[in-house]
């Protein structure tokens, strides 16, 4: 009899166990949205010659619409994204979201996600949406992106 309840004991303990690490395992519930239905420029802000390119590059194989990529007149020291065209900037949210990276240890969330800083600058003679501002953090979006020489 007394084992009978150890082993109802166990099982309850698994389950609470089970239940609990099922709400911390990762989900596919990353922010969504047709990554063709915007169009950007990638703009090196960050002084590491040609990492705009490479970064653009790498916007283009997850499937962003890239026109182009370019430098700086100035040094930002973080990344942002620049809303062109929506003067709520809720295009550069979404775009911000969609590059949003988070910490991960064993397929356990780890702190809060990293999302660029977004920006407005209108510009409503540009045919682009979204200017993307790569700063000194790009590593922290980009880490596999390493400037061709």
């Amino acid at each position: 009899m007394k084992a009978v309840w150890w082993l109802l004991l166990v099982l309850l303990l698994l389950a609470v166990a089970g239940s609990v690490a099922r709400r911390f395992m990762a989900r596919n519930d990353d922010f969504q949205f047709d990554r063709k239905s915007v169009r950007m420029e990638v703009v090196n802000a960050c002084g590491v010659p040609r990492i705009g390119r490479a970064v653009a590059d790498n916007l283009q194989m997850r499937g962003y619409d890239v026109y182009g990529a370019g430098n700086a007149t100035k040094h930002w020291g973080r990344t942002t994204v620049v809303d062109l065209r929506d003067p709520s900037g809720r295009t550069a949210g979404r775009v911000a979201r969609s590059l949003a990276v988070t910490r991960r240890w064993w397929r356990v969330r780890v702190g809060r996600p990293a999302i660029p800083d977004t920006t407005v600058e209108i510009d409503s003679s540009r045919y682009l949406e979204v200017r993307l501002v790569v700063g000194d953090d790009y590593r922290r979006f980009f880490p596999g992106v390493v400037p061709l020489y």
